[in-house]
C-alpha cells in the first residue's frame, strides 16, 4: 500500500538548522564520506581536520565589507544526526548565493528542498531580496531544489554551472 499518491513526494523528516560548529566536523566528515556527492561539483571526501580548519574559517567570516557567511548544519530530529547543510553569501544584505548538501544516506527524502526553504525563508525574514545558486546542468536533484525555491535559469555559467536566480520567499517577482 502506498503511503502518498502516486506523483507526490512523503514529507521529508523533521529537521533544525543547527548553526556551524568546529566540534560538529567529525559528525560531518562522516555525512560528506561518500565519494559520490562529488561527481557534479568536483572534489573528494574531506576529512575531519579539514573540516575543522573549513569551519573555522567560515566561523571567522569573509573579512569583506557588505559580505556575511550563513552556514547551517541540517539536523534529523527523530535521531538527531546531521544529514547535511545549507549556506549562503550574502552581499550587501540584498542578494544571497545559497548552495546545499545532503549526504546519500539522506537523499531522496526531500530534506534538501526542505532545508533549503528553511534557509531561504530566514534570510527573506533577514531582508534578503533575491537568492541566487549555480547548479550543475546534469544535476536534476539540485536542479529539483533550485525549482522548489523559485529560481529560475538566468544566464550565466560559472565553472561548469549554470546560475539560477529569484527572488527570496516573500518578494515580488520584478
Amino acid at each position: 500500500m502506498r503511503s502518498t499518491p502516486p506523483g507526490h513526494s512523503p514529507a521529508p523528516p523533521s529537521f533544525a538548522l543547527v548553526p556551524l560548529a568546529v566540534r560538529h566536523a567529525p559528525a560531518m566528515a562522516a555525512v560528506l564520506a561518500d565519494p559520490a556527492l562529488y561527481r557534479f561539483t568536483g572534489g573528494e571526501p574531506p576529512r575531519a581536520a579539514e573540516l575543522e580548519r573549513r569551519y573555522a574559517r567560515q566561523l571567522a567570516g569573509p573579512g569583506e565589507a557588505g559580505v556575511t557567511w550563513v552556514n547551517f548544519l541540517v539536523r534529523v530530529e527523530e535521531c538527531g544526526d546531521f544529514a547535511g547543510y545549507v549556506q549562503a553569501t550574502v552581499t550587501r544584505g540584498a542578494e544571497a548565493e545559497v548552495a546545499w548538501v545532503v549526504g546519500t544516506a539522506w537523499q531522496g527524502r526531500g530534506l534538501a528542498k526542505a532545508a533549503a526553504r528553511a534557509l531561504a525563508v530566514r534570510l527573506a525574514d533577514a531582508g534578503v531580496r533575491r537568492l541566487v545558486a549555480y547548479v550543475h546542468p546534469e544535476h536534476a536533484a539540485s536542479e529539483a531544489v533550485a525549482r522548489a525555491l523559485g529560481l529560475r535559469p538566468d544566464g550565466p555559467w560559472q565553472d561548469g554551472e549554470r546560475r539560477w536566480a529569484g527572488p527570496a520567499p516573500g518578494q515580488s517577482r520584478t
